[in-house]
């Protein structure tokens, strides 16, 4: 063989031990480089620039698969539009070797994106969890096409850049596990510090402004409003940040997860207001109020972290507004135990202990108070020696309301019951009075009558209460109905009297509606022809027994039902 052919050969031969030599020289440069770093932004980068520079390639492009989904994301890239970094890309092609753009598919959408930026190459970075990411390179400058040992190391620094791509990711996914544990730490923290306060205060406003010094303190959000469920209703509790105040939706009442406002345009009101997430303030699997918050300063997003530290603290709190408002309602319950008491006693003292017996008469009552304080009263007043005042009366309504207008009755009654006694004039009087002292809710009705011993009369004057009984010795009953409207109603009212016989064997039975109208299991009413039966059956009996019969038919007509109202009866016997 001539010698210059050996030259020659020995020449190419040195050639390619140089260029293998470079190879593995640049391959060692990348291995060292892409080991000496953590940071996912730095391997990137020199997975591109390092090819990029020993090739003379004009472009390159990273992408890396998304944590969260299937969908790769435009990482780095070099000599192409920064407008595409982060671009989500769907990539259902796995590649397993280097692969040139134009031996793809040409409908498929990885062939679609790389040929619409010049890519020629792209290589796939393989681990053993499978293809986590894609390297794409343009044309080498000058437009030579890429050889095989090219090829080659490319395909060896996708391999190399495959693991350290992986060790980064891994490092960056720990970081920020580590930056949510903190967070979360933090946020535990403020629960901690926040459920102290908490639990030291019984009032609502306190509670919920508590709660929003905490969460704009830690999401750094611009505005805050909690509205508490009353009644079926959302009404605002505290707001900050905020104004004009907004109007509820029912709909809130509904909401039972936490609600992304720019995810939807059910609560389009809120949206404009500013307001960017609502959390449900739950209680026993029901949604007892809600925490509507605005953007974050810088507007970042609310993550999953935020919403979990929001719920909990939510619900805490929530836990503390039932806390605190059935503490409210216990003092408020305890107020009107004691209001009720009060006018119990009120009541009691109102009615007479003892009822003085005019000569020739008999005179019974008796008062049986329902469960609540009701307004019925009765009274004997004695005029003088012959003269004596009998009176039954209903206040409307009950409760200390009641009892007060009663005892108004009773102390202006008793003031004008003086000496020589005018029925006409003294009902008049009282209406006024009792018309000056109330609003038109209230009303009395009201049946007087003047007992004269002397020439066994009696003279009454009925503003609209139940209709006495008058029964003679035949058990013929009489309704006493003159008079006029109740007690309170208007003024300039005439109210017409009557005198009628008060003869020996003569009975009169006054009532309150609280007898007649007393129900039965059924609801049907006592009613007054039952009354009128028992009086007729028992009207020999003495007048305290006519009213214990009454009263004892009354209780086993009712029985098992609660008392509504109270009972009052009066009667009254010419002997």
């Amino acid at each position: 063989m001539p010698s210059h052919v050996n030259k020659n050969k020995n020449k190419e031969t040195d050639r390619a031990l140089d260029q293998r030599l470079l190879t593995l020289s640049a391959l060692f440069e990348i291995s060292q480089t892409l080991s000496s770093s953590l940071n996912i932004r730095s391997i990137v980068e020199n997975v591109l620039r390092i090819p990029m520079g020993n090739l003379l390639i004009n472009k390159g492009i990273v992408l890396l698969q998304d944590e969260e989904g299937p969908e790769f994301i435009v990482e780095d890239l070099k000599g192409l539009p920064r407008d595409i970094l982060g671009k989500n890309l769907a990539i259902d092609t796995y590649l397993d070797r280097p692969t040139f753009v134009k031996e793809m598919e040409q409908n498929n959408d990885l062939f679609i994106f790389f040929k619409s930026f010049n890519i020629e190459i792209v290589l796939p970075l393989i681990v053993n969890e499978g293809m986590i990411g894609l390297v794409g390179f343009g044309e080498k400058i000058g437009g030579k096409p890429y050889e095989q040992n090219e090829v080659e190391f490319l395909n060896s620094v996708a391999n190399i850049a495959a693991t350290a791509v992986y060790n980064g990711l891994s490092v960056a996914k720990i970081k920020r596990v580590n930056i949510d544990l903190d967070k979360k730490i933090q946020q535990l923290h403020t629960i901690f510090d926040i459920s102290r306060e908490l639990n030291i205060t019984l009032d609502q406003k306190k509670i919920a402004s508590l709660m929003g010094f905490a969460v704009m303190g830690e999401l750094l959000v611009n505005k805050y409003i909690v509205f508490i469920k009353e009644k079926n209703t959302m009404k605002p509790l505290v707001t900050k940040g905020l104004s004009p105040l907004l109007n509820p939706d029912q709909e809130l009442t509904e909401i039972e997860k936490p609600v992304h406002l720019n995810e939807t345009e059910r609560f389009e009101q809120y949206t404009k207001q500013g307001f960017a997430l609502i959390i449900p303030l739950r209680l026993k699997d029901e949604t007892r109020g809600v925490m509507m918050l605005g953007e974050k300063i810088g507007e970042a997003e609310f993550t999953s972290s935020d919403i979990e530290f929001l719920t909990t603290l939510g619900n805490y709190a929530m836990s503390s507004l039932e806390n605190a408002r059935l503490f409210k309602e216990t003092l408020e319950k305890q107020r009107m135990e004691e209001d009720l008491r009060i006018a119990k006693n009120m009541q009691q003292r109102l009615l007479p202990s003892t009822i003085e017996q005019p000569e020739g008469y008999e005179i019974g009552g008796i008062n049986i108070p329902s469960r609540e304080v009701g307004g019925d009263y009765y009274d004997v007043i004695r005029i003088d020696q012959h003269l004596y005042g009998i009176v039954i009366a209903d206040v409307s309504g009950k409760g200390a309301g009641a009892a007060l207008l009663m005892s108004n009755l009773q102390a202006g009654l008793r003031a004008l019951t003086v000496g020589d006694v005018n029925l006409a004039e003294i009902i008049p009087r009282l209406n006024k009075l009792i018309y000056d002292n109330t609003d038109l809710e209230k009303y009395i009705t009201f049946f007087y009558g003047i007992l004269n011993t002397k020439s066994n009369t009696f003279t009454f004057c009925n503003a609209g209460h139940n209709p006495p009984y008058l029964i003679d010795k035949k058990g013929v009953i009489r309704e006493l109905k003159t008079g006029g409207i109740v007690l309170g109603m208007m003024l300039g009212i005439s109210f017409e009297t009557e005198t009628i016989e008060f003869k020996s064997g003569d009975t009169i039975v006054m009532f309150t509606d609280g007898i007649t109208e007393a129900m039965d299991n059924n609801e049907d009413e006592y009613g007054e022809v039952r009354l009128q039966g028992i009086i007729k059956n028992n009207k020999t009996k003495a007048a305290q027994e006519i009213i214990n019969t009454v009263s004892s038919d009354v209780k086993a007509y009712t029985h098992g039902t609660p008392q509504s109202d109270d009972i009052t009866m009066v009667v009254v016997q010419a002997k």
